[in-house]
């Protein structure tokens, strides 16, 4: 818990300060304005008839609030060519609607709505507000979707909780908001320190400080780095809980490279004895826009876990080693053909998958995608279905994917 301690003591030196010595900004206030002035009797002959109350109208609320919309519809087959036989079709529909409305220029409001088929599934993604407070403080509450961590491939948010599954890549899957956060952020330089509750609605019943989580984080940038030191602690009464955690992020650019460096551990005294759960992500990434060959970019990233919990199933090993990496070149040479590939490999058991792709983008708006991955080693992949492979025997995959996307 020395982490926390230590983030609570930074705060309190910063607010204190402010607190006592604060004094009032010079501000445009109508009301200041007449508090010396002295009434004056008005003979009845010059008085004027008073302006009429004019009620702000519809479209004058509809100015402060914008919506955006994004949609996305794919239809395609996917099959198995070896070992043996398998074909799928498919069919989805994803539309996420949101808006955000300004009713006074320190506070906002936000929300996001999302719908698909053939789940049928309806759910509020987002809606919070932001409140600037004097310009000193920025406080954030409900249903946010915050998360905290650079990576691209592995997942290194820890206001998610941490799953005992097979590490999952490069997926779009929808993953609903089903957290009530209140964050409190104050500037300090160019960077920020951040203070965050958590309650986890969707799992409890009534409103109880067992069921409230807690997490801190201090960025700074020193130099060419931006560095991030963050925690959590877990609510007592989570089925999830683990152990309190602490870590860093580091990110830089190195001739022209983005570098991410994340590391965090959990231990029950908040220090480096008795390590129950660590994990490292380290990854570079770099992104090329050239006017004849189009758009060029890479991503790859290692992951290391250690994992000493009880709640390990048997078949996961107290030590994992990962890589993973995607590749793509868009509109090659100015014309409507982009190749992608996604690798992942697990160094410890070696298996993994390997996905090549072809899109075209036929018409406005429409791409078709020819893929064929390659799962070996005992490795399984999830698209739309879960495909397994064995030590023996990889399985191989051919699918066409005609997509519609669009934002509004």
């Amino acid at each position: 818990m020395r982490f926390f301690c230590c983030l609570f003591l930074v705060l309190c030196i910063l607010f204190m300060p402010h607190a006592l010595f604060a004094q009032e900004e010079d501000s445009f206030d109508v009301d200041s304005m007449f508090e010396t002035a002295e009434d004056v009797e008005v003979p009845n002959e010059q008085q004027q008839n008073p302006l009429p109350v004019v009620m702000p109208t519809a479209g004058d609320l509809l100015q402060n609030i914008k919506f955006y919309g994004s949609f996305n519809a794919s239809m395609g087959l996917v099959g198995k060519i070896y070992p043996d036989d398998l074909l799928m079709p498919f069919a989805s529909f994803e539309n996420y609607l949101g808006f955000t409305a300004r009713p006074a220029k320190d506070i906002s409001i936000k929300g996001q709505v999302y719908t698909s088929f053939p789940n049928f599934e309806i759910t509020i993604d987002q809606l919070y507000f932001d409140y600037i407070l004097e310009d000193f403080m920025y406080i954030t509450a409900g249903a946010t979707a915050t998360s905290w961590g650079n990576s691209l491939l592995f997942d290194t948010n820890i206001l998610d909780d941490e799953s005992d599954d097979t590490t999952v890549l490069f997926s779009s899957e929808h993953k609903p908001t089903k957290r009530f956060d209140a964050i409190f952020t104050v500037p300090i330089g160019r960077g920020q320190i951040q203070a965050m509750g958590m309650y986890k609605s969707s799992d409890v019943d009534d409103l109880s400080s067992k069921y409230l989580s807690y997490a801190g984080a201090v960025e700074y940038p020193l130099g060419p780095l931006s560095i991030k030191l963050f925690g959590r602690k877990w609510a007592s009464a989570d089925p999830k809980a683990m152990q309190p955690a602490f870590g860093v992020e580091i990110t830089t650019d190195l001739f022209g490279n983005h570098i991410n460096l994340w590391g965090k551990v959990h231990s029950p005294r908040g220090d480096f004895e008795d390590v129950s759960y660590a994990k490292f992500v380290g990854g570079i990434s770099r992104l090329w826009t050239t006017e004849n060959m189009g758009k060029i970019g890479f991503v790859a990233e290692y992951q290391f876990i250690y994992d000493s919990r009880s709640t390990a199933t048997e078949h996961s090993s107290k030590r994992s080693n990962n890589l993973a990496l995607t590749f793509a070149w868009r509109h090659i040479a100015k014309s409507d053909i982009s190749v992608a590939a996604q690798w992942y490999l697990n160094l410890d058991e070696n298996s993994g998958y390997f996905i090549p792709s072809l899109s075209l983008d036929t018409f406005s708006h429409v791409t078709m995608t020819f893929i064929a991955p390659i799962i070996y080693g005992g490795a399984s992949y999830t698209y739309k279905t879960t495909f397994n492979s064995t030590k023996d025997l990889p399985t191989i995959l051919l699918g066409v994917i005609f997509t519609l996307s669009l934002d509004y």
